[in-house]
């Protein structure tokens, strides 16, 4: 590895020489292509004077449409309104004006739209649209800011440090847009990414859960608490696992990168990939104020309530201002009855946001919230098992007060003096009295933008987020996988406050030698804080007794980067980062993270074709609070337990073609190692009992690495789009088995063996039809062939109290794993434009009302959805 990493610190050496020659052989060339004016006046007769006669200067590379519109804008005091479905505005384009007029600038970036500058009263701008715009006569080499127009070149803001093009791009991002989301009815993370973005899946979001569970990243980048670094806005989550629910209204794309290549510029708890999660943040039509509610309510199906159970949505948000000037606000309630018997959840989402534009700066504000509350009673698949004392039973000194003859199969043992005592209880956990559970969530934070000039472009990023959680201590099985268990059983919070500073600057000419140099810093700083009920702690074991542990861990890394391209096709990429970690164990105070790629394209009429591979690798310490906040009450703390930092390394190439604007294929073969995988792992069980508690065998685990896993396999992706219609389809074939074994491990693992949970295959499979009044889409996803645990099987022998102790430790496990076959969700939704401003909507989940054998055979999940909606826009 130490050879790996000072090749990429060479081969940064090397980029950061060529571009110091690059540069000087430039001297004060344009980095945009050679500038060239249209031939011709096509904007209206009054484009030399008034307002459009105005001279400023704009300077940027890779600025998307949207940005270089709200930038004039701002530089000329202009209002200006157009409609975003008539200009392509996430395409790049370069501004390099100096002391230019608006109506000669603005003829230049709409130079492909079909609209034209209409100037009205006092300094309102409308960009109105035309059915035959003329057609000025041009030289032969296009305007300079124009580039090619398509997937390949929108801006996207994950895996750069002040965004930038997707062609030079050398690793495989995706991004689902906020019109997919709208069009899929998403609500959840899985709803969202599932089927859309190949090589990622999520298991079914429960109602009352409260964690996201990734069934697989490429694989297993750990053992039973995969994840991405979760971003929203460019601001770090303090736990990757709690975002689970969205907005689809608030949300203008989600970025991801698959694999550790993003480790370079993210950090560590990159090791698997990166989402950013970008809300809205632009104006209303002509600046108006504008309100929106929506209300929306429908029936589940569930095989055990009596009847359907009810589900209901309602939403608001308020926007005001416009390109240069704007805010939005919204709320949205959300409420789950039992689809389980005495089940319940309740959610508030809340966000909002600000931006301000000037003429060289851009400032973005954004705020979230989010609070659940559910009610977890346990697994009606486990009804007759006995797995815990009654819920109104309560220990009191030595003696149990309350009513224990609703335990199924419970025979109460009699004392010496006749009376009621519990002296020996085999069961797994007490049920508290409430059986609730709660998250709270929020992040504040801040963006600006400043572009210096045409050569420099500065970032910095300051945001705080943090959650606070409580989960009851029922649990869904007897003997369920570590993180069901503790997370049953823990409180929490933590908070974590993060800032980045970048600057980015540009050499050379795009259309001959051009590169780009990154230099960034960031700093975060976490606050972490576990509360264990006893009955789950090895602290502290005890009813009425409570451990607490407090965690800080700080985080300081400084980046670099390199980017050089040779005719604006061949591009060769190297980034290292150097960073220090406070707080952990398991890691030097100093980890360096390497990336390197390169990529070419190649154009041929109206086809692209692109090449491109990239190594990366990531780490991630045995603290984290994704990890704390999920796997507590284990026989150690983390501090002591030794284990050595997750690390996985890799590579990954593929091809992306694209013909036109209407078909896109691409495919990704990706080939990783991951060692010191972190495996919570059941040890001897511990029977309890001391003067405030009855005996009882409950299961303790403790954190062991696994020893070394491979992650291979293949990502397909295709999209079509033909007037109306449009056609994506994903599939993914993944190989994710342990390769090594670590020596002090003691679980149910063995080389050779496939990693638990990770299924083989994921499919999906959308189609949408939109006309000018309706619109309807079809969505289907399927994850299919992995092994789990007998849930079912498990809980059935640990309630027996009978069964010998060693069949629940090390390779005894073994004959509980079940093979999977499959599990495929079908939705759809219509919408209806019934007249200004109203649409009436229908939607439907769960087609074919699959409620279980999602990830395993006993967690239940709601049936068939059917609901309706109405929304207002005024």
């Amino acid at each position: 590895m130490q050879h790996q990493v000072r090749g990429a610190c060479v081969t940064v050496c090397a980029l950061v020489v060529l571009l110091s020659s690059s540069a000087k052989s430039a001297g004060a060339q344009s980095f945009c292509a050679p500038a060239s004016r249209a031939m011709g006046a096509s904007l209206p007769g009054n484009a030399e004077t008034g307002i459009l006669a105005r001279r400023i200067s704009l300077h940027g590379r890779d600025v998307s449409l949207r940005e270089a519109l709200d930038r004039l804008a701002a530089a000329a005091h202009i209002k200006l309104s157009y409609t975003a479905e008539l200009l392509q505005l996430t395409r790049p384009v370069c501004l390099e004006y100096t002391s230019e007029t608006v109506g000669q600038i603005l003829e230049d970036l709409l130079q492909d739209a079909a609209v034209m500058p209409v100037v009205l009263a006092g300094d309102q701008v409308v960009l109105a649209p035309v059915r035959d715009k003329p057609v000025a006569q041009k030289t032969e080499v296009p305007a300079p800011m124009l580039q090619k127009i398509g997937q390949l070149d929108r801006i996207v803001v994950t895996g750069s440090a002040a965004g930038a093009s997707q062609r030079s791009l050398p690793i495989a991002l995706d991004v689902v847009s906020g019109k997919q989301l709208s069009q899929s009815a998403a609500t959840t993370l899985s709803s969202a990414i599932d089927g859309q973005v190949p090589g990622l899946w999520l298991w079914d979001q429960s109602p009352l859960s409260l964690l996201a569970r990734y069934g697989s990243i490429r694989g297993a980048s750990s053992f039973g608490v995969s994840y991405p670094k979760v971003y929203i806005d460019g601001i770090e989550v303090a736990n990757s696992l709690l975002v689970t629910h969205l907005d689809p209204e608030s949300i203008s794309r989600i970025e991801v990168i698959r694999g550790p290549q993003g480790a370079a510029l993210y950090g560590a708890d990159a090791i698997s990939g990166v989402m950013n999660i970008v809300t809205r943040q632009e104006g209303t039509e002509a600046g108006a104020p504008r309100a929106q509610l929506r209300s929306q309510g429908g029936e589940i199906a569930s095989d055990y309530a009596a009847n359907g159970v009810l589900a209901q949505s309602h939403a608001v948000s308020l926007g005001y201002g416009n390109g240069v000037r704007s805010a939005r606000l919204g709320m949205t309630l959300t409420s789950i009855g039992a689809f389980i018997p005495q089940a319940y959840s309740h959610q508030l989402t809340a966000n909002g946001g600000l931006r301000f534009v000037g003429s060289k700066s851009v400032i973005t504000g954004t705020m979230r919230f989010f609070a659940q509350d559910a009610r977890t009673p346990s697994s009606p698949l486990l009804a007759g098992l006995n797995l815990s004392t009654s819920p109104s039973a309560q220990w009191h000194g030595s003696q149990w007060r309350g009513d224990k003859t609703t335990i199924p199969g419970y025979q109460m043992p009699y004392d010496s003096m006749g009376q009621h005592r519990i002296d020996s209880l085999s069961r797994l956990a007490v049920m508290d009295s409430s059986d609730r559970q709660s998250v709270r969530q929020y992040t504040i934070g801040a963006t600006g933008i400043f572009h210096q000039n045409e050569r420099w472009t500065h970032t910095a990023i300051i945001g705080v987020d943090g959650y606070q959680l409580k989960t009851a201590s029922v649990l869904d099985g007897a003997f369920p996988s570590a993180i069901d268990s503790a997370l049953r059983a823990a409180t929490g919070n933590a908070v974590r406050a993060s800032i980045r500073a970048s600057s980015v600057a540009q050499f050379g000419n795009q259309d001959q030698t051009a590169a780009t140099v990154t230099f960034a810093a960031e700093h975060s700083f976490v606050r972490d804080e576990t509360r264990t009920p006893g009955l789950f702690s090895a602290q502290a074991p005890g009813l009425d007794s409570e451990s607490t542990e407090l965690e800080t861990r700080t985080n300081t890394g400084l980046i670099s980067q390199v980017n050089v391209g040779y005719h604006d096709k061949f591009f060769v990429s190297g980034g290292l980062r150097v960073e220090r970690n406070t707080g952990v164990t398991g890691l030097g105070d100093i980890a360096t993270l390497p990336m390197l790629g390169v990529s070419y394209v190649q154009s041929l009429g109206g086809t692209t074709l692109k090449l491109r591979s990239a190594y990366g690798k990531g780490i991630r310490p045995p603290q984290t609070s994704s990890r704390s906040g999920t796997l507590l009450g284990l026989k150690e703390s983390l501090y002591d337990s030794g284990l050595a930092p997750e690390v996985q390394s890799g590579i990954e190439a593929g091809a992306d073609l694209f013909v036109g604007h209407q078909l896109s294929l691409h495919a990704t073969r990706f080939d990783q190692r991951a060692s010191g995988l972190i495996q919570p792992v059941s040890i001897q069980p511990i029977y309890t009992e001391n003067d405030s508690t009855p005996k009882y065998r409950r299961i303790a685990y403790e954190l062991q690495n696994v020893g070394q896993i491979a992650n291979s396999g293949w990502e397909m992706q295709s999209s079509f789009t033909q007037g109306p219609w449009a056609l994506g389809a994903t599939f993914t074939q993944v190989d994710s088995r342990v390769r090594k074994l670590a020596g002090k491990y003691t679980g149910d693992l063995r080389a050779g063996d496939r990693m638990l949970e990770v299924p083989a295959q994921t499919f999906g499979l959308s189609t949408s039809f939109t006309q000018s009044r309706w619109s309807t889409s079809l969505n289907v996803s399927r994850a299919s062939d992995w092994i789990n645990y007998d849930r079912i099987a498990l809980a059935t022998a640990f309630s027996n109290d009978s069964t010998p102790d060693q069949n629940f430790v090390g390779w005894h496990l073994r004959s509980y794993w079940k093979k999977y076959a499959g599990v495929t969700r079908v939705g759809a939704r219509s919408a209806f434009l019934i007249g200004r401003g109203m649409a009436f909507t229908v939607d439907a989940e769960n087609l074919l009302d699959e409620q279980r054998g999602e990830p395993d055979n006993i967690t239940v999940l709601p049936g068939r959805t059917v609901s309706a909606g109405l929304r207002l826009s005024f």
